[in-house]
C-alpha cells in the first residue's frame, strides 16, 4: 500500500482543494488483489487506492475526464481496419 501511494503522489495524480460548501468530497478505498503463478503460488500482493467517483456531477465536481488507456484489441481494430480501406 506505500509504495502505490508514494507513486500517486510522485506522479502527480491528484491535487488537494480546499473544500467549499458547493463541492461533494469524494470517498476512497484500498482494492486488494492477489495474483498467482500458473503452479497455484502466491507471485504478489497488489493493492489500489481507488476514488468512488459516483458522488460527482458534471459541471460541479469536474468539467472534463480523459483517460488515457486503451485496449491491445482496439489498436489491432484500427489496424485492421487501417489495411482493408487501405
Amino acid at each position: 500500500m506505500g509504495e502505490e501511494f508514494n507513486a500517486l503522489v510522485q506522479n502527480y495524480t491528484w491535487r488537494l482543494l480546499p473544500c467549499r460548501d458547493d463541492m461533494n468530497q469524494l470517498s476512497c478505498k484500498w482494492v486488494y488483489r492477489i495474483k498467482y503463478n500458473f503452479d497455484g503460488s502466491i507471485e504478489c500482493q497488489k493493492a489500489r487506492w481507488v476514488i468512488r467517483g459516483f458522488g460527482s456531477f458534471v459541471g460541479l465536481d469536474y468539467n472534463e475526464s480523459f483517460s488515457p488507456i486503451m485496449k491491445r484489441i482496439t489498436i489491432r481494430i484500427v489496424l485492421a481496419l487501417t489495411v482493408t480501406l487501405d
